[in-house]
């Protein structure tokens, strides 16, 4: 009878979970979505994959490596770049922006005040986007020299202090690429590719020109209307070699990938640096980067109830993007979705991106999951502070 019991139950189970992402496909049609990929990871380990719709308004379905771009979000992985090369280089997150640069940056109403990178990875900056920021975006930047010194008065907020107040700044996202470019001599692409992409084994760029030839990629649309934003396959190639003075473009929000691979690098700021038994990030960086939320956000109750949440959201085009983990359970989702009605927000949060999160907590992970410590920290000190007493502030509730 108990053999009979359990082999009932597993013949349940395919259909317990058709029905389960019916509910998450409902979702998505509910918003009016064009294409999506989700992916969850749980313990270091992706878990769960699921995909809806359609990549381009032809009707080609979105597959599980679908690669889409993923706005906002790509601060938070370029910062990762960013990082290793502070770290290799010996300089602090209290190392002056215009040091790295290699020319002064002041705010012109307050020219004694310090930028360091630390208010620049904050968006204490007082860096604002303004129409020389749109113009490098259509094709045709300024120098950023000039930007900081005969253009300065529209580069930052007018009477606002750096280090005050959290003004979010695309422009300071970009300035990512030009600080990696000025540190490492290479394209941030060519860096982020040798030094992050690859050795987690990740297929992604921030040209869709610099991915392999067979990659699928997901247009955006602004959705219900179905009218097309970008196709990413038309995109030519903006820069092959480093120039950090035209170069802040790129990391604010252009790069392409793959939900799945996404996700190997939310494990790797979840844990500590590591992702796949790969290290990416000394413990101590990711523990600051995420601790300190640099270029990243932190977010309690609004995207799941009950959970404070790490990670960054992409909004542009039509599409709406959302990637964050739990480093108190070691758990996180990505969605990504190249068109849907992005507008319906919540505190600032895109409503989508929050009900398939809860979703996914609430039938993915949380109905079995038991966490898994892979925490060694050693206790050391470096650019970025002690390593243990740092990361113990977050939360932990492991085995």
């Amino acid at each position: 009878m108990r053999r009979l019991w359990m082999l009932l139950c597993l013949l349940c189970l395919p259909l317990c979970a058709l029905a389960q992402e019916e509910e998450l496909d409902t979702l998505f049609a509910q918003f009016h979505t064009l294409g999506a990929s989700v992916a969850v990871f749980q313990n270091g380990e992706i878990t769960y994959t699921h995909v809806y719709g359609s990549r381009d308004l032809q009707g080609n379905p979105v597959t599980v490596d679908t690669a889409f771009q993923v706005g906002s979000i790509s601060k938070m992985i370029s910062n990762i770049g960013l990082m290793q090369l502070l770290e290799a280089k010996g300089l602090s997150l209290d190392t002056e922006l215009g040091d790295v640069l290699g020319y002064p940056v002041r705010h012109p109403d307050d020219p004694h005040t310090p930028i360091t990178l630390r208010m620049l990875m904050t968006h204490t900056a007082a860096l604002r986007d303004g129409g020389d920021y749109t113009r490098a975006l259509q094709g045709d930047p300024l120098l950023l020299q000039q930007l900081f010194t005969t253009h300065a008065g529209w580069t930052f907020h007018a009477g606002v202090r750096p280090g005050t107040k959290r003004l979010y700044s695309n422009f300071g996202g970009g300035l990512i690429g030009s600080l990696m470019e000025r540190i490492s001599g290479q394209t941030v692409d060519g860096y982020m590719n040798e030094h992050v992409f690859q050795p987690l084994g990740i297929t992604a760029a921030y040209q869709a020109a610099l991915l392999p030839g067979e990659t699928l990629l997901a247009d955006l649309v602004h959705m219900p209307s179905r009218r097309l934003a970008k196709r990413l396959a038309d995109e030519t190639l903006l820069t092959a070699v480093p120039d950090a003075e035209r170069d802040y473009v790129l990391t604010a929000g252009k790069l392409i990938i793959s939900a799945p691979d996404l996700c190997r690098l939310l494990i790797a700021l979840c844990d500590g640096g590591e992702s796949g038994g790969v290290r990416i990030l000394s413990e101590q960086a990711a523990h600051t980067m995420v601790r300190d939320g640099l270029f990243l956000n932190i977010i309690t109750n609004d995207q799941v109830e009950g959970r404070t949440l790490y990670g960054h959201g992409g909004k542009a085009l039509g599409m709406l993007c959302a990637a964050y983990f739990d480093p108190s359970d070691r758990t996180g989702v990505v969605m990504l979705t190249n068109g849907c009605n992005n507008l319906r927000v919540r505190n600032g949060v895109g409503l989508l991106g929050r009900r398939v999160l809860t979703w996914c907590y609430e039938h993915i992970i949380e109905p079995t999951h038991t966490v898994l410590s892979p925490y060694a920290v050693a206790e050391s000190s470096g650019p970025f502070g002690a390593g243990r007493a740092a990361w113990l502030l977050l939360p932990h509730n492991v085995l």
